[in-house]
Formats: C-alpha cells, structure tokens, sequence
C-alpha cells in the first residue's frame, strides 16, 4: 500500500524523533529528525534486501532546522520508495528500499527524551503508475491464438494446465508447472518476451526460464522472476530445488504483474549474460550444466510467453 504521512511534531526535550516505515518484527526503514545534528535522515539499514551490495544499507541525512522547536515531515511510502520531505521542503532524502511484501507495520519514536505529536495525518495513495511508450503490450494475436517459437514440441511436467490464446503460450498452475523442448543445446542465445498474471488483477505467480536442463526440468540453470519477491535469481537447480542462499546471482527488480518485458539469456561456455529490457542485469561464469533442453516455467499463478526463440551459438 502507499501512503502519505503529514506530522508536525514539537521536540521537547528528545534528542532524535522518527517513524519506522515498512516495518515488521525483523526489518524496517526510519525517518526522522537528528536534533543534536540538526539533519533530516532516513535509516535503510534494516529496511529489508540489500546484500546486492555493501553501499546500499546505511543513513542518508540531509541538513535542517527546527522551526519554534518545531519538526514538520512529509513522507511518501510505497512497495519500493520512501521519500522525505522536512521543514516544508528544505531538507528532502529519497531513498530505495527492498522490504517484504508483509512487512507494513508503522511506529513512532523518540530518543534521549521526550517529544508530542501535535498532529499526524495519513493518506492512502492510489497507483499513478503507467507504462504507455516504454513497454509495448505483447502483439495481437489471429483468433484462437499463436506462440511463435522455434522450440519444437514442449512436454508439460510434472502437471500444470498450459494453452495458447492471444498472449502466446501461457501456463497456469498453483505449484510448479514446466513445459520443456525436445531440442537440446550447448551454447544458446534465448530470448523472449514474459508477462505475469492476466487481466484479472489478483492473478499472482512468478515465472522461469530454463536452458541446459534435464528432460524433466529438474536439474537446469533457471532465471526465476518474482514480482513479489521483487527479485531476479539466477540459479542452478539441482533434483527441482534450489536454496535462494547460493544463487548465482540475486538482482533487485521491480517487475509488474500485466506488463510485458523482453528478457535475453546469452549463455556461451560458462559465461551467463542476462538482459531485462535491452540491459545487462546478469554476468556470471558457472560450470554446474553444460548441455540440455531449454523450458518455460510458471509457478503459483499464470505466466505468458510470446516470440520465444533459442538460437544456438
């Protein structure tokens, strides 16, 4: 959910004053007002996913005063921001935030003393999120439907119920659902385009891609993409499971449910290049798989794939 915060708080005698944003039991992202240093701040520290690098978590602060010791903060929180705005705008800190979908717990504190809240309001935002020239829906298909691939006949595994309609080949299943080619490849340039969930809001799931995988889909490098994870993973499965903790790589992605994207796998050797929208967000060496079958895969929902090709290199 996103959110505005207004609150105009008087400082007393405390030393720092805040909100905890986003929260839960083990994460949270604060902002607030640092008296001694007089500096607006916001502490990602805890705020949730940030081992994608050693720079992300830590304190942004921005220089601002109190006004007849008087603090007034605007802020706005959504699944992935958080922006603050302070002395009616003369300090302002935008920070991005990685948190989980659950973790929407709010709270007030204050530090080295005592401070009142004289007023506190709190709006809920609607989405203005839009996608019109930057990302084209998927093309428009001939009655009945059509998947334009280069796979060959693809074999469901182990149950899942897959179609072809005007969004290209679209499974939909509550576990896992794998559609797996006859071909196999070495060396490959995959490319595609994927949409998750359907015209019906609600619809979740995440999806895979699999290359250099076993018949039945079980052991394969596998680039999971989970919008409420809010993350991109680039694993090697082993007998159908893999442990988040030893992916080879773990890319932070706000990835939308109903939108299209072009993703591009480049796999020569040991060399793994991933792309999202014509950019580079994966480049890894790994010598788990060298040769099989490339798949499509969805899992807790419906997933969509459309002008699917494996060119081998």
């Amino acid at each position: 959910m996103a959110y505005e915060i207004e609150a105009e708080i008087a400082l007393g005698t405390a030393t720092e004053i805040g909100f905890r944003l986003r929260a839960d039991d083990d994460q949270h992202t604060t902002v607030g007002y640092d008296a001694e240093a007089n500096e607006l701040f916001v502490d990602r520290s805890a705020s949730g996913l940030s081992d994608f690098t050693q720079y992300f978590a830590g304190r942004t602060t921005a220089p601002m005063k109190t006004t007849d010791g008087r603090v007034t903060l605007r802020v706005y929180v959504d699944s992935s921001s958080v922006e603050a705005f302070g002395a009616h705008g003369q300090a302002a800190v935008t920070s991005l935030i990685f948190p989980t979908p659950d973790a929407d717990g709010m709270a007030f504190h204050a530090k080295g003393g005592t401070a009142h809240i004289e007023s506190l309001k709190v709006h809920r935002l609607d989405s203005t999120y839009r996608l019109v020239d930057r990302v084209q829906p998927l093309a428009a298909a001939p009655t009945g439907g059509e998947f334009r691939t280069d796979l060959g006949e693809l074999t469901v595994t182990p149950a899942g119920h897959w179609s072809t309609d005007s969004a290209g080949r679209a499974g939909t299943f509550d576990k896992d659902a794998t559609a797996i080619s006859a071909r196999t490849a070495t060396d490959l340039d995959f490319t595609t385009l994927v949409r998750l969930g359907s015209p019906d809001p609600d619809t979740g799931g995440a999806l895979s891609l699999l290359w250099r995988a076993s018949s039945d889909g079980t052991d394969a490098y596998c680039l999971n993409i989970d919008p409420d994870l809010r993350v991109i993973r680039l694993v090697a499965k082993t007998d159908g499971h893999f442990d988040d903790a030893t992916a080879l790589a773990r890319v932070p992605a706000l990835v939308r449910r109903g939108t299209t994207y072009p993703v591009r796998i480049l796999t020569e050797g040991d060399r793994i290049q991933v792309f999202l929208n014509g950019e580079r967000i994966i480049d890894v060496t790994d010598t788990t798989y060298t040769s099989g079958h490339p798949g499509l895969n969805v899992f807790g929902g419906r997933a969509a794939y459309q002008d699917t090709y494996a060119k081998e290199l």
